[in-house]
């Protein structure tokens, strides 16, 4: 290994050395002159050092220790630095992880992305640092930035990290994965992305260089779906876009999908689209009740994850409620607003939901909540304005301008007030230990207005929604690609065995009888516990991840010779240094002893 000296004009103090020889030139020759007494002389030693005449040169110890020292402090000077195997330049590679990376038919983005990375960590490479390794650590850019692995200590060992680098996510947030990365590494560590977008902005001047693979494509894909209920069974909406400046023609494609049969059935519906450019086609279909999951399909293109949507069955599991009001006007203000909601079943035993007034002799049911509609002898019409709890699920949507309440006049109530009209509670809630809710209306309906609003089936449309979202089950059957599904548990749940689309199983605590669990990958999920087992799909319908004609490629911004100068050097001037100033004290030693 050959030495570089970063500070060559440091050697100038070698400059010293003649300085040191030329004392140990000019020494004097002493001559003897015998006198009688030495009691008056104040120096009685021979003068050895020092003088105007030239004599041999004597070279004693000391002079060569006093030469090694000047040596020593011209080499610390000048700074010497020697490269050293173990020396590794450390770089976070930021990784987009959006569905766009896996664009390609025979190759993809990601694959592409991964030999130029394997070529750049290869010490045998073709790049600017040749025989220079890595230090090696990669962070996702999806919808928020996150460490792949531990920091790689090989290039083997980093490629190989590279496999759980899916391409998954909906969106890259590249900008906030890039200040993540710089805030992890810290301001030495460099900084590598590789995407199929072009930078939005200039990189110039920092230790970024942005690499992308992307080539622009056309691309037809599925860019919404939904399925919902309907009166005489279930309605499907689809939209596919054409994301190309060209008309194009697809075969649309849906299927009951059975996972039980094995040979495809028969289609529900086939169509050929042919889409203009950037424009979306809608497609409706009405489905009998009970048809199982659908799969719709489009031809394959250059992006295959958009090409197919899973959608299943959309069942809201309707309250079981039973009214118990004796009044026969309230009795049927309250059915027909249930009526209007179709999401109840009248049941007589194990309800859900009870309704009841002051009259009504209530025995308890277990695990179910109750609504009284207390109508008060002593009642005010009450104009507002309402002060409305709008966190309260029971108030989504409710708007009480020019609606007349009419209420008791006391102020103090039970439960914890939801709507009042000043100091005067309208609505209360109070929640049991078990869970359960005891709802308190105070509505006198020949003073009031408010059964004839808008506010009265949509205030019973969010009682029984709310109900229903605290019945154990799914919130939804079909989301996107990373959303979240959240599972209510049955009491005394503990945790949830999810298994993703690909086998993968793992087990999730249940925290307040809820589980979220994030998509992050495409298909079929379960939930299984004790009380059954629940399905939901996940499916990737973005459309703006789904267009391919902004990518392209390319390299911007470079790291430059001075950002990557140091890394792989060790400097020996501290060394050099200390062994002068170690020389110095035997100097100082030695010197002390013959004096």
């Amino acid at each position: 290994m050959i030495p570089i000296f970063t500070h060559p004009l440091g050697f100038l103090s070698l400059l010293a050395i003649p300085g040191l020889v030329g004392i140990y030139l000019l020494r004097t020759r002493s001559r003897r002159y015998p006198v009688s007494s030495l009691m008056l002389w104040v120096n009685q030693r021979q003068a050895r050092a020092g003088g105007l005449r030239l004599e041999r040169l004597q070279t004693p110890l000391l002079f060569f220790l006093e030469l090694l020292t000047i040596i020593l402090l011209a080499l610390a000077v000048a700074a010497p630095i020697i490269r050293t195997a173990q020396g590794a330049v450390p770089l976070i590679v930021v990784l987009d992880d959006s569905y766009s990376m896996l664009a390609g038919v025979h190759d993809n983005t990601r694959s592409r992305a991964i030999a130029a990375l394997e070529k750049e960590l290869d010490p045998d490479g073709l790049n600017p640092l040749t025989n220079r390794r890595y230090a090696v650590r990669f962070v996702l850019a999806g919808a928020a930035p996150q460490v792949l692995n531990e920091a790689a200590k090989t290039a083997d060992d980093a490629i190989a990290q590279l496999e759980d680098w899916r391409c998954l996510s909906p969106f890259a947030d590249l900008e906030g994965a890039i200040a993540f990365a710089a805030e992890l590494g810290g301001p030495k560590t460099l900084i590598l992305v590789l995407t199929d977008v072009p930078p939005s902005r200039t990189l110039e001047g920092e230790r970024i260089q942005w690499w992308s693979f992307g080539t622009p494509q056309p691309n037809a894909a599925i860019v919404n779906a939904a399925r919902t209920s309907a009166e005489s069974g279930e309605r499907c909406l689809f939209e596919v876009t054409n994301l190309s400046p060209n008309v194009m023609v697809r075969e649309f494609i849906v299927r009951a999908d059975e996972p039980a049969v094995q040979r495809p059935s028969s289609p529900l519906h086939r169509s050929t689209l042919e889409l203009e450019p950037m424009a979306t086609h809608r497609i409706v279909l009405n489905l009998r009740p009970e048809t199982p999951r659908l799969r719709a399909q489009i031809g394959d293109d250059a992006l295959a994850i958009d090409n197919e949507v899973l959608l299943l069955p959309q069942r809201r599991r309707p309250v079981r409620v039973d009214v118990r009001i004796r009044n026969r006007q309230m009795r049927s203000l309250v059915e027909n607003a249930l009526v209007s909601t179709d999401r109840s079943i009248p049941v007589k035993a194990r309800p859900e939901l009870v309704f009841l007034d002051d009259s009504t002799e209530s025995d308890i049911s277990p695990g179910a909540w109750y609504m009284y509609i207390i109508s008060e002898p002593d009642a005010s019409a009450y104009l507002g304005p309402f002060v409305v709890d709008q966190r309260h699920p029971l108030t989504e949507g409710l708007s009480f301008s020019g609606v007349v309440w009419g209420a008791g006049r006391t102020e103090a109530f039970m439960g914890n007030p939801i709507i009042t009209a000043g100091n005067v509670p309208l609505l209360t809630d109070t929640q049991r230990f078990t869970g359960s809710h005891e709802l308190r209306l105070r509505l006198r309906p020949d003073l009031s207005t408010l059964q004839r609003s808008p506010n009265w089936p949509a205030l019973i449309w969010n009682l029984l929604q709310w109900r229903a979202s605290k019945t154990p089950g799914l919130n939804r059957a079909n989301l996107r690609l990373g959303e979240t599904a959240a599972l209510t548990t049955a009491l005394g749940t503990e945790s949830v065995q999810v298994v993703s689309p690909d086998g993968a199983i793992r087990e999730q605590a249940v925290v307040d009888r809820t589980i979220n669990v994030k998509t992050e990958s495409v298909g079929i999920y379960e939930m299984h516990t004790d009380a059954g087992r629940y399905t939901f799909a996940s499916n990737a319908l973005y459309q703006e991840e789904s267009d391919l004609t902004n990518k392209a490629g390319g390299r911007w911004s470079d790291w430059g010779d001075e950002t990557l100068h140091w890394w792989g050097y060790h400097s020996f001037a501290l060394f050099f240094l200390l062994l002068a100033m170690g020389i110095l004290t035997l100097h100082l030693i030695l010197a002390k002893r013959e004096a």
